[in-house]
């Protein structure tokens, strides 16, 4: 191979690395800021990376105080969640598609915006899910675990709702939770967002 052609060929190369290197970085900023907020609300990074233990009452103050932050309150207690918030209609058709892996710890959570029957898909969607959905109060009303990725299969809210939290396959066994208990999030407090 000519000189100036390895030249071109690395150059091309480290271009390459370079891109996807940014695209990494971008598309897991949260893993990070997590890290970090568990260290603020007064949790171990193990804690906040694995969601075996709940939060207490005061560290569940502080971790709420995050938009990005929720909690599924079970008979076991205050389980913290990192999430991102689709809030519009494009990141709500968006979803979690193409994405190959997500931490246990966190999650999408929609908000429809009002209440009414919500139909959810797989479709283009390669990590297992379980579904929970959510009244406008933020009680949980259905569950579906263990979704199949890439289908094109129709999931039902089994009534009217107004938010879908997905988090990765397990969670609901993990946690206990069930139909009945809670989500706490801003977005179920009567100032909403802030």
């Amino acid at each position: 191979m000519p000189k100036h052609s390895l030249t071109s060929f690395l150059q091309i190369a480290l271009t390459f690395l370079i891109i996807l290197a940014f695209q990494l970085a971008v598309s897991s900023p949260i893993i990070a800021a997590d890290k970090a907020s568990a260290n603020k609300v007064g949790i171990s990074q193990s804690v906040a990376a694995t969601n075996t233990d709940a939060l207490n009452e005061d560290q569940l103050e502080h971790f709420l105080s995050r938009s990005d932050h929720l909690a599924i309150a079970t008979s076991t207690g205050n389980h913290p969640f990192t999430v991102e918030l689709a809030l519009s209609d494009a990141a709500r058709a968006k979803g979690l598609m193409h994405r190959t892996e997500m931490a246990d710890d966190h999650g999408m959570l929609f908000d429809f915006g009002e209440t009414a029957p919500v139909y959810m898909w797989m479709k283009n969607t390669y990590i297992s899910l379980d579904m929970l959905f959510i009244t406008d109060e933020g009680k949980i009303h259905h569950i579906v675990t263990g979704t199949t990725p890439l289908s094109q299969s129709i999931i039902g809210s089994g009534g009217s709702v107004r938010y879908v939290l997905e988090v990765k396959k397990g969670t609901v066994a993990r946690t206990g939770v069930r139909p009945g208990d809670f989500i706490k999030h801003q977005l179920f407090t009567p100032d909403g967002l802030k």
